[in-house]
């Protein structure tokens, strides 16, 4: 959902999540210990954009593939070993705009409200996303998540990050939202996310800022190395964060206009360097759970929480899902269908953004819900799957995940029977590893 709506209401609960993970992290993550010895997928049916290479045996060592092969009786001692016959093997999976805040949050007496993050991020390592963008997080959480992710062992997909994102429509700063009073305080901002060490800065109704300081924003990320992700969310803010060549368009057009104008098409894809990352899922799930109110309640959407979290957790939902979320989810998805076709046919690059982590969405099988989504308004099961690989991928200037190639990093999803046929299903996963370190097997997390 538009983040802005929460960024109030969750600004002290996410400054505190911050101020604990930076605590847990002074200066640098303490590596934990895990099995990240040679590891042999034996007869798997290899998913490529290309095609899928069938009866394969890949070998993942030091945390990178060593070798892709056809199956063959050989030797594997000392050598942990994966059957996949029937199976296919995935490039671990990559979200370009998600979130770690428990949508609905967690009850006061819970032990895990000074770092959610680590149940956010098992819940995705568990859906087999392997790397990410945080978006609209506190510079402390950023820092904090950044660092953590970095260890093979954590749970936890490895992250670019994006701090508070910079709104034209804003009139004060809240920890994971900021205003700009001028030029001046426009390059002070910049030089705040740059000395963070965050990857990008999101831009918020662009056309709420007066040009001169849009254009200043955009300038002085580009000189400290930010990349620029802006928000496409009606046709007036697509034109105007167009004029600052973003990398990547987020959201997709949230106005009652029933397509996107033939123009502002030709202008999205006139931007060759440009990346559109839709958010589709969220209304997709919300409008289920509207229609289906009792797949709320599926437990694998609060894996990994206590009895009480899962209590307060379900219950903020429900809530949402009958009143204002709900009513949202469905209104916006009243012309998704039409303008997510719209932009497949327009040839343009895209990227899989699930915006989980906003009301209702969880980060428990986000991405299959943005996968099924794609395929509900139109993409082929190898487009979806390709905007969640390469296309992602590519987003993060990453040459090395999102494809399953001698010399990528070790990061791989087993899906149980043929990926292109039938629904996208979290529930198929048998699988997961992040840097040759399996966190799922036979279907259940065996990480500690």
């Amino acid at each position: 959902m538009r983040a802005y709506l929460i960024a109030d209401k969750y600004a002290l609960r996410l400054a505190w999540l911050a101020c604990a993970l930076a605590a847990a992290v002074p200066g640098r993550t303490a590596a934990q210990s895990c099995d990240a010895s040679p590891l042999l997928v034996r007869n798997a049916n290899v998913w490529t954009s290309n095609g899928v290479l069938s009866r394969r045996d890949v070998l993942f060592r030091d945390g990178r593939v060593a070798s892709i092969e056809p199956s063959a009786e050989r030797a594997a001692q000392g050598v942990r070993t994966i059957d996949a016959s029937g199976q296919t093997l995935l490039p671990g999976l990559v979200d370009t705009h998600l979130h770690f805040s428990i949508p609905g949050g967690l009850p006061a007496e819970s032990p895990n409200r000074a770092d959610a993050a680590r149940l956010t991020g098992r819940q995705l390592i568990r859906s087999g996303l392997t790397s990410g963008r945080l978006h609209l997080a506190s510079l402390e959480e950023a820092s904090a998540l950044k660092m953590r992710s970095a260890d093979p062992c954590r749970a936890l997909p490895r992250l670019q990050v994006g701090g508070p994102a910079i709104s034209g429509a804003a009139t004060r700063d809240a920890s994971n939202f900021w205003a700009v009073t001028g030029v001046e305080d426009a390059v002070a901002k910049v030089e705040r996310l740059r000395s963070a060490g965050v990857d990008w800065m999101a831009i918020h109704d662009a056309d709420k800022f007066a040009p001169d300081v849009l254009q200043t924003l955009a300038a002085a990320a580009r000189r400290a190395g930010i990349r620029l992700m802006a928000a496409g969310s009606t046709p007036a803010e697509i034109d105007a964060a167009l004029t600052v060549d973003p990398d990547t368009l987020d959201y997709i057009d949230r106005s009652e206009a029933p397509t996107y104008t033939a123009a502002l098409g030709d202008r999205i894809r006139a931007r060759r360097d440009l990346t559109v990352a839709p958010t589709i899922g969220v209304f997709f799930r919300g409008d289920r759970y509207v229609k289906e109110p009792s797949e709320l309640e599926d437990p694998a959407n609060f894996e990994f929480l206590g009895q009480s979290e899962r209590a307060h957790v379900l219950q903020a939902a429900k809530t949402g899902i009958a009143g204002a979320d709900g009513e949202r989810a469905q209104r916006y998805l009243a012309t998704t269908s039409v303008k997510m076709r719209q932009l497949l046919a327009l040839g343009v690059p895209l990227a899989l953004a699930s915006d989980s982590g906003s009301p209702f969405h969880f980060q428990a099988g986000a991405v299959w819900w943005e996968l099924e989504a794609w395929r509900a308004m139109g993409a082929t099961h190898r487009q979806a799957l390709t905007a969640a690989t390469i296309g992602a991928a590519r987003v993060l200037h990453a040459n090395d995940i999102g494809r399953l190639e001698v010399g990528s990093r070790a990061d791989f999803v087993l899906y149980r029977g043929d990926v292109e046929n039938g629904a996208f299903d979290a529930r198929r996963v048998v699988a997961v590893g992040k840097g040759g370190v399996l966190f799922v097997a036979d279907g259940r997390w065996i990480a500690n």
